[in-house]
């Protein structure tokens, strides 16, 4: 596992306390379209192939799982926020079903943890049972995915599914959560009027390198006002540079 650095509010992912990653290796080729003009790669890609690349022989797109690494939660005593799969997606339609169970027999194991689980193809969600240690998130869909762009219509339908997702099975989690990082459009009037089925909210500008394409002010205030509505803790990045850092969690 990899502690992360959170000394600066820009460095490492700071939300949680470690990252692990028994699977690696991600199909979904996602990009931001940012409103600076700027074309955002998703950073884990980023990560594989500039600074990783001898843990991807074959690159970031395939598939790879380490089972050696699967027990490293276990030995860790300490009770951690640990997210599952930063490089990675967990529910990724490429992942075996005995992959993804081993996983969580692991999380069910070391009940003392936190374990912050992201995907992007949230109906899977639903063909599992998660311990109550495990939260469930879903990121909002990107604008460029599996190599083609996407249209408003297949954007607002993606993340419509995945809220739904998170509504119907409120038995996936006590805690269920989106992020809205990187912010690349205005999500606000989809998730009031789906009355936001979430727990926890991460908001955040695009990260590329040491560089950051930050979202439309209006596009966070008006997030920000459905979620403040029903008061969701919502945790501000530091990498948006307008906006103080605010750092919440749920209770």
């Amino acid at each position: 596992m990899n502690k992360q650095d959170k000394g600066n509010g820009r460095r490492g992912i700071e939300w949680t306390d470690y990252t692990w990653n028994p699977v690696s290796g991600c199909l979904h080729d996602c990009q931001w379209d940012m409103p600076d003009g700027t074309l955002a790669i998703c950073y884990a890609k980023t990560t594989a192939e500039n600074v990783a690349q001898a843990a991807y022989p074959n690159g970031f797109e395939h598939h790879y799982f380490v089972p050696a690494v699967l027990d490293e939660p276990i030995k860790l005593k300490t009770p951690s926020k640990i997210f599952l799969d930063s490089m990675s997606d967990l529910m990724g339609h490429w992942v075996p079903t005995e992959q993804i169970e081993q996983v969580l027999d692991v999380c069910r194991r070391a009940s003392w943890h936190t374990f912050q689980l992201l995907t992007k193809n949230a109906p899977r969600l639903l063909n599992f049972d998660f311990p109550p240690n495990v939260w469930v998130g879903v990121s909002m869909p990107p604008d460029h995915y599996m190599g083609k762009p996407l249209s408003q219509y297949q954007r607002d339908a993606m993340l419509v599914k995945a809220l739904r997702v998170l509504e119907y099975g409120r038995s996936l989690a006590s805690v269920r959560f989106m992020s809205f990082e990187p912010l690349s459009y205005n999500v606000g009037p989809i998730l009031k009027a789906m009355g936001a089925p979430i727990n926890w909210a991460i908001i955040g500008a695009a990260s590329s390198g040491r560089n950051y394409h930050q979202p439309d002010p209006l596009h966070v205030q008006q997030l920000l006002h459905t979620l403040d509505k029903r008061s969701i803790p919502v945790f501000m990045k530091g990498n948006l540079t307008w906006q103080p850092h605010r750092e919440e969690f749920p209770v």
